[in-house]
């Protein structure tokens, strides 16, 4: 009996020390999903330096949003601070290289469009605190997904279907951009939008499908990124498109 006592309390003793060294999930999750960034921004960066009709810049632009959020399953339903470091700790390494503090040739190639590394503090800054910003306050929320799908795919379709076919259709108010760059955000933005609400419903953080809601505040960022304010449209269009999908799909009984 002192034998079987004295294993009892060598077991227990054992699967306390091994609950206390076991990592929690988010936090390796955490590690996860920065590998998967930080290799994300190598590849891009690679394919830049290879391919001279891949603008590296804007391929980023694009896939650092998809990326990111299919690492949020990964995280636990408590997860929104240890998922909102992810972005929160690039972001800082990017400042850091935009005022100097730190040197990343690569990076300022990759995320500039002059080369000045002072670019950095501007719209790659600003894209950085969105992410940060939605995960933290629309964790697991689709709104979070409709506002990085239109920073992601909607701003990056303007620029390209805008420079391509916005030659002769200028927009009176913004003379830089044009119809079509509009039309290029809005489709572009509905597509991703659609996608990832359809992923969350299949992940099962939500039970309806917002189609009105997405319909509208793919609208809505397209509207607002037609505007002549270069600086803080990664600011601004995120900002509106988030705003108007949260006020639409509180009533989305009328959609």
């Amino acid at each position: 009996s002192v034998k079987i006592l004295a294993s009892l309390i060598r077991r227990t003793m054992l699967a306390r020390v091994a609950e206390r060294s076991v990592v929690p999930r988010d936090a390796t999750a955490f590690v996860a999903a920065s590998l998967l960034l930080v290799a994300t921004v190598e590849v891009v960066q690679w394919v830049g330096q290879r391919v001279r009709a891949v603008n590296s810049r804007k391929l980023l632009h694009v896939v650092a949003g998809p990326v990111f959020l299919i690492t949020w399953p990964w995280f636990t339903a408590e997860g929104r601070v240890w998922a909102a470091m992810v972005p929160a700790a690039m972001t800082t390494k990017f400042a850091c290289v935009g005022l100097g503090l730190l040197k990343d040739n690569k990076a300022v190639a990759t995320m500039s469009r002059s080369g000045d590394k002072r670019e950095l503090l501007k719209g790659p800054l600003l894209y950085g605190i969105v992410f940060v910003a939605m995960t933290l306050t629309a964790w697991r929320d689709v709104t979070a997904a409709v506002a990085l799908m239109a920073l992601c795919f909607g701003d990056a379709a303007a620029e390209i279907v805008g420079k391509r076919y916005g030659g002769a259709n200028k927009l009176p108010w913004s003379p830089r951009k044009s119809y079509a760059g509009v039309a290029g955000f809005f489709i572009a933005s509905l597509l991703a939008m659609s996608a990832f609400s359809l992923l969350f419903r299949h992940w099962g953080w939500t039970s309806d499908l917002f189609v009105g809601p997405v319909f509208l505040s793919a609208l809505v960022g397209a509207l607002v990124e037609s505007c002549p304010a270069p600086d803080v449209d990664n600011l601004f269009v995120p900002a509106s498109v988030a705003t108007t999908f949260r006020l639409l799909s509180q009533r989305r009984k009328l959609f």
